[in-house]
């Protein structure tokens, strides 16, 4: 069993980052939910009512 199993933490692939609409986008390295930033914020879940 991963600790992303046991404690849900998302870690964003910043090495596949790109930079779209004003934030980065990513997805996470162990599930691939896709992943976004807005500059000086933390890494947060794409939620359905975002861009």
């Amino acid at each position: 069993m991963s600790l992303h199993s046991l404690f849900g933490r998302h870690t964003a692939d910043v090495k596949a980052s790109r930079w779209d609409q004003g934030r980065f986008v990513s997805r996470c390295t162990a599930c691939g939910v896709d992943m976004i930033k807005l500059p000086g914020l933390q890494w947060q879940l794409r939620t359905a009512g975002t861009l």
